[in-house]
């Protein structure tokens, strides 16, 4: 038999000293003064004359959007339902200040949108993006992959409806935008590397959307894309100066684009890759070819994705038929819901840099560590101290700076947000400073993310009044590159990825201050809920329509679970269905519960 008094007793000897460890390396945090170099406070003056350049003296409005979804099981189906909503308020933005009227905030329900979708387990391989279905890991893949895919479109539909409205000048989103692009641009990277897939076929005003379309859209999109200039996006720049139909010389391409001949040479081997036969190109790919213009055909890719994407859009929320079915045997999987939530989230931030919008995507509960992995190191301030032994090594970067903040040793008074850094740094690791070697960043997993895309930082808001040391939650936000706030703080800096050195331009905020996160410090201060937990130091409108999206799944599921039942019901009992009708660890669990509450105690 255990000995539970002795398991206890060791139990409470190992914590004792896990606490005990944890303390030291916290009080090592609380005493690292250097990372006060990195911390911004609230320049009230400076937020005020940004708010009146970007938005005027007058009163605007603010809208925040967040999704929900819920998964179930009955039968050998699966139900799974996703939704969207915004809840929206005005501000102010006068000489004296910014102030938000949270008292006005109130759904609007002109924006929601919902899908449920019924899947049996049978037609499970059909969907999920992996050639695995069967078991419970197809039930996984479907119960995660495919909700999230369609969650995260009804969003990034809902912002678009915002933007395309015209009345929001202020845009939050209860999700990082920059760590939902990798994972999007992952799964349209993967679609791309396939044989085949549903999408391609489909019929529009301009043709057939083919493989080659959805390529150019990954690289291009719409020809305003901003592309990094390393060697590997050279072909990116090419293809930008084909898309106005003129010929152009290899010669003279290789003089604007400044390229040797190693360079022009991986240009023409990306291109023959892409284009494959004469789709892409009507002269340039054969030898001895010396000009090059892309053909009619393929300049019209945009019409034909945008057109898709709309199409798909109306398809999953209101079109006939299943959601994701588009003919008999056809289904939409994961990989080409994401491939268009990649376009539909850089249609949200061009149209949101168009018209002066301020986007800004809110991560709660994020477990990166490029802050104190890259960040940190990279900046210069603590170059005596490896990344690997450097006391604010702690398992987040969130946790690191919420043990920083609580120091009693140093003043940092709230609101504050730690400097802007490029998305980009979140796939670097910096080189140990004590290492004499260059270059200073590389690449954690070969590959460096586009850089020059996105631009994150961290923030804290309020403080107790009570006690001052006692603060609201930190969180993560970030947002798209603006280039006419952010061009000045592009810094050159070698970085090795693959067994390449390349050039990057990393956005990274030090000495100076961006007014337009500055700002944005000042708007998220101002639109957080102090009298209520939940959402103290944390965006008010945000927490609205976590609340609303929620209640509307939980209202579903009871409603949809009983409709399916009404379909399912009968089947399981005329046609005999018992041992299909639910899974055997249900009818287990079921009378494992059942016998407890007989069992005397």
């Amino acid at each position: 038999m255990v000995d539970f008094d002795e398991t206890a007793s060791r139990l409470r000897a190992e914590t004792s000293g896990l606490v005990k460890a944890f303390r030291d390396r916290a009080q090592k945090v609380r005493g690292a003064k250097e990372l006060l170099l990195l911390i911004k406070p609230l320049d009230e003056q400076l937020a005020t004359r940004t708010a009146l350049e970007l938005f005027g003296e007058s009163q605007h409005r603010a809208v925040g959007i967040d999704g929900s979804m819920m998964t179930d099981e009955l039968l050998e189906m699966i139900v799974f339902y996703a939704n969207a909503c915004a809840f929206g308020c005005s501000f102010e933005v006068t000489r004296s200040g910014i102030e938000f009227a949270l008292d006005t905030a109130a759904r609007d329900s002109r924006l929601d949108v919902s899908c449920t979708v019924p899947l049996w387990i049978e037609d499970i391989p059909s969907i999920v993006s992996s050639s695995n279905g069967e078991g419970d890991y197809g039930i996984d893949a479907v119960s995660d992959k495919l909700p999230f895919a369609v969650m995260a479109m009804a969003e990034l539909m809902t912002a678009d409806r915002v933007l395309d409205e015209g009345s929001a000048r202020i845009l939050f989103m209860d999700r990082p935008i920059s760590g939902t692009y990798g994972p999007l641009a992952r799964d349209y990277r993967e679609l791309l590397r396939r044989s085949k897939t549903s999408l391609e076929g489909w019929q529009t005003p301009y043709g057939e959307l083919t493989k080659l379309d959805m390529a150019l859209a990954y690289h291009l999109h719409d020809g305003t894309l901003r592309v990094p200039r390393r060697r590997r996006h050279l072909f990116c720049h090419a293809l930008k100066r084909l898309l106005d139909g003129e010929k152009t010389s290899y010669e003279s391409l290789s003089k604007k684009m400044k390229l040797d001949n190693g360079g022009l040479m991986a240009v023409k081997r990306m291109l023959r890759r892409i284009g494959g036969d004469d789709d892409l190109l009507e002269t340039g790919m054969k030898e001895g070819d010396t000009h090059l213009k892309m053909t009619d055909e393929a300049r019209d890719y945009w019409k034909r994705v945008s057109f898709v994407k709309e199409a798909l859009l109306a398809k999953v929320f209101g079109g006939d038929g299943h959601p994701l079915q588009l003919d008999q045997g056809t289904w939409v999987n994961s990989l080409e819901l994401n491939s268009m939530n990649v376009i539909l989230l850089r249609e949200v931030i061009r149209k949101s840099i168009e018209n002066r919008v301020l986007l800004v995507g809110i991560a709660k509960d994020t477990l990166a560590t490029e802050f104190g992995r890259t960040v940190v190191p990279y900046s210069g301030s603590t170059s005596s101290t490896s990344s690997e032994k450097s006391p604010w090594s702690m398992r987040s970067d969130k946790s690191l700076l919420s043990i920083f903040s609580t120091s009693d040793e140093l003043d940092i008074p709230t609101p504050w947000r730690t400097i802007g850094y490029d998305g980009a740094f979140s796939t670097l690791v910096a080189v140990d400073p004590k290492e004499p070697r260059e270059p200073k960043l590389v690449a954690a997993r070969r590959r460096m993310a586009s850089e020059g895309q996105f631009v994150r930082s961290y923030f804290e808001l309020r403080s107790f009044s009570s006690d001052p040391k006692s603060k609201s939650s930190v969180f993560l936000y970030d947002r798209p590159f603006w280039a006419d706030y952010d061009h000045s703080m592009l810094r050159g800096e070698r970085v090795r990825e693959e067994r390449r050195t390349e050039e990057a331009l990393l956005y990274f905020e030090q000495e100076d201050t961006n007014p337009l996160d500055n700002l944005i410090l000042k708007v998220l201060s101002c639109s957080d809920n102090p009298n209520v937990i939940e959402a103290f130091g944390h965006n008010h409108l945000l927490f609205l329509a976590d609340k609303a999206v929620k209640a509307d799944a939980k209202t579903a599921k009871s409603i949809l679970k009983g409709v399916v039942w009404l379909e399912l019901g009968p089947l399981s009992r005329t046609d005999r269905m018992f041992n299909c009708a639910r899974r055997f660890r249900d009818i287990r669990s079921e009378s494992e519960r059942a016998r407890e509450r007989m069992t005397p105690r």
